[in-house]
């Protein structure tokens, strides 16, 4: 006669492991998750525009006369763009100032 063992109750079961191809299948999900979204923002900020923006100033040159050496002057000129891009301007704008004898 053989004998058999009679388990009561929750008996501790060895937990099933997640094979390999299910962490490899995480990580690739994982792995496009994070370059997708690096891709958005990155493309998200810059656009898909074809073409170039073209800055064009209505006055490349503003003579202002002859001045008093502390006297404030003030001038405006036009920039616009008439590229098929859009135009950004990255930082402050550096103006040249020349000084005649």
């Amino acid at each position: 006669m053989s004998k058999r063992r009679i388990i009561k109750g929750n008996a501790a079961q060895p937990k099933p492991q997640p094979s390999w191809r299910l962490w490899f299948a995480g990580a690739v999900i994982v792995s496009l998750a994070v370059v997708g979204l690096s891709l958005w923002l990155i493309l998200g900020e810059t656009g898909l525009e074809n073409g170039t923006p073209k800055l064009v100033v209505n006055q490349t040159v503003i003579d202002e006369g002859y001045q008093k050496l502390d006297e404030s002057i003030r001038t405006s000129f036009t920039l616009r763009n008439e590229g098929d891009a859009t135009l950004r301007i990255l930082g402050e704008p550096q103006v040249q100032l020349a000084e005649g004898c």
